[in-house]
Parts: C-alpha cells; sequence; structure tokens
C-alpha cells in the first residue's frame, strides 16, 4: 500500500520534540534503527504535505504509536 496520505504535522512535532530531536537528529536515529526515512520525508510531514503511507508506518514504528495517532483526520 503506497498511497498518499496527510499527517498531523502539530502531533509529529510534538513527538519529536518530546525526544528533544531536531529533524536532521531524527533522521539519524530512524537509520541507526534500520527505518528508511529521509529528511525530506520528515519536512514534508512536518509542514502539512502528503507523504507516502509508508513514510506514516515509518513514523509510527519509530515513535511506537498507531499510525492513526499521527493521521490527520481533517475532512
Amino acid at each position: 500500500m503506497d498511497g498518499r496520505m496527510l499527517l498531523n504535522s502539530k502531533n509529529l512535532k510534538k513527538l519529536r520534540k518530546i525526544k528533544g530531536l531536531s529533524q536532521e537528529k531524527l533522521a539519524q536515529e530512524c537509520k541507526d534503527h534500520r527505518i528508511q526515512l529521509s529528511i525530506a520525508s520528515i519536512k514534508r510531514a512536518e509542514t502539512g504535505k502528503q507523504v507516502l503511507y509508508r513514510t506514516a508506518a515509518a513514523l509510527a514504528s519509530y515513535y511506537q504509536v498507531p499510525i492513526d495517532e499521527i493521521c490527520s483526520h481533517q475532512g
């Protein structure tokens, strides 16, 4: 499933800041945990642009939250 989706940018920023990470450090942490997630994908997600489902899955995996918790529910 590689559709595109919008994520809740405020929730993503909050989760990242709770961990005390910059976007660059988050990308490195993901790489260290063998989670494929580029800095460009992180920036897209945090600026409210559509991202691939696999990007959402990677972020949810890193933060250990359900995808639904980081999805945007705007209609």
